[in-house]
């Protein structure tokens, strides 16, 4: 009775560890992904952001192209554009350059200051936030 019960047991501890080998990729060199890498560690790294357009406290009475830069040690998942909160969904228009971009038609919107704010998302769904810069529309310039 005692050598069955130790076979059984056996058999489960064999098959937790393949299991988990599987599962996991934890083999005797640590985790690693299907291709060798580190693809299974924990990606705490947020992605960089940065303004490219418009500037600073521009005044206009046209439509802006909010342009930003994007890049991450893996990959960026998502850009979004917030016009006074309203969310914009930015465009990749270079993706070797990590340039995202989204034509603001501010034909709908009232005349004066406006904050605008960019951020990124990485595919851990790690996140960045540009600066807020300020944009202002006068038609009557």
């Amino acid at each position: 009775m005692m050598a069955k019960q130790t076979y059984i047991s056996w058999i489960a501890v064999t098959f937790a560890t393949v299991l988990l080998i599987n599962l996991f990729g934890v083999g005797c060199n640590g985790p690693v992904g299907p291709d060798g890498d580190d693809s299974f560690l924990i990606d705490s790294i947020a992605p960089l952001i940065e303004w490219i357009s418009p500037d600073q406290g521009l005044v206009t009475s046209d439509t802006v192209t909010l342009s930003a830069r994007a890049s991450d040690d893996k990959e960026i998942w998502r850009m979004v554009f917030y016009i006074a909160g309203f969310e914009e969904v930015g465009l990749l228009v270079d993706s070797a350059a990590g340039i995202y971009e989204h034509r603001w038609a501010v034909n709908t919107f009232p005349d004066g200051p406006y904050p605008l704010l960019a951020r990124a998302w990485d595919t851990s769904r790690n996140m960045a936030t540009t600066p807020v810069l300020m944009v202002e529309l006068n038609r009557d310039e």
